[in-house]
């Protein structure tokens, strides 16, 4: 029989959580292409229906091709300071000396662009999660750009799940459009963030109904998995589907068993949470990791 593996479990520093990647918007042609051949059609039948209804219509038409094309410069303007960005942030996946060239990058072009400072919360989060709240706190997000508005406010309300300010991660939760991402990504994480707010604040079964409209099946949602894992623990515990919970629990340690070390080292302070912290360890010595238990008294 094999010796079980003994789970390390990480320490403060280590427990430290970095936010999850955002999606910035993408220019997609094939759609500036498709919505060019409707405009062309408007304007087409617009003159042709000149002799029936006059030059309002090609009037009309006009005012809403401006829209358009303003629309169009925005979203432009907007992936190119993407594209600068995803430059400086390239360095910080190759080594550690690359990340924090990144952050000092990021740091001299200052914070009031939202974008710069989300990205470079995302970065310092990894070694300290309580600079990259400050960091994110400090954006107007009401100013910032319409389509990163739920970005930063998922990466804070993440942040603040990480630790345990969960008040402020449901403040933050209420205010993301959770079904509202422009892609599955996005969608998926303003989910998980939501749902785990809402779970850990006394409302499951809403939490269950946000966590079903998450799009778990794309493809591109397989890296934040262990995020929507995670707010199921804690949604099912809430409705008590306990079997589902430990489903979740199974996959988090399958990813990695590090994963769980929040969950066995959380402090008991009710039932529930002694029998969460009960199943983490379950699951994981059915993984063949052992962990050292602790006794809590529970004052009831």
């Amino acid at each position: 029989m094999a010796k079980p593996k003994k789970l390390p479990l990480p320490g403060e520093s280590a427990q430290k959580p970095s936010a999850s990647s955002f999606e910035t918007p993408q220019i997609k042609w094939n759609v500036i292409a498709q919505i060019a051949a409707v405009v062309v059609v408007v304007w087409i039948f617009a003159f042709l229906l000149v002799p029936y209804v006059g030059y309002w219509g090609v009037g009309v038409v006009g005012v809403l091709t401006v829209v358009l094309l303003g629309f169009g410069v925005y979203v432009y303007n907007l992936t190119r300071r993407q594209g600068a960005l995803a430059e400086i942030l390239k360095q910080a996946t190759t080594d550690e000396a690359g990340r924090k060239a990144a952050i000092e990058k990021l740091a001299a072009s200052g914070d009031n662009d939202a974008m710069n400072a989300m990205a470079r919360a995302q970065l310092v989060a990894r070694d300290d999660p309580k600079e990259a709240i400050v960091i994110l706190e400090s954006i107007q997000i009401h100013k910032a750009d319409a389509l990163i508005q739920d970005d930063i406010r998922a990466n804070l309300g993440y942040l603040y799940l990480a630790m345990n300010r969960i008040k402020d991660a449901r403040a933050v939760a209420d205010q993301i459009k959770y079904d509202a991402g422009p892609t599955a990504k996005q969608k998926a994480m303003y989910a998980a963030v939501v749902a785990e707010a809402k779970a850990r604040t006394g409302d499951p079964n809403d939490a269950k109904r946000v966590l079903e409209q998450a799009p778990v099946g794309d493809a591109d949602v397989a890296e934040l998995l262990p995020m929507i894992w995670r707010a199921q623990v804690f949604t099912f515990f809430g409705t008590k589907n306990r079997g589902l919970a430990r489903k979740a629990m199974e996959g988090l340690v399958a990813t990695d068993p590090n994963l769980l070390a929040p969950f066995v080292a959380t402090k008991a302070a009710t039932p529930t949470d002694v029998e969460m912290q009960k199943m983490a360890r379950e699951v994981l010595g059915a993984a063949n990791f052992q962990t050292k238990a602790k006794t809590k008294m529970l004052r009831g």
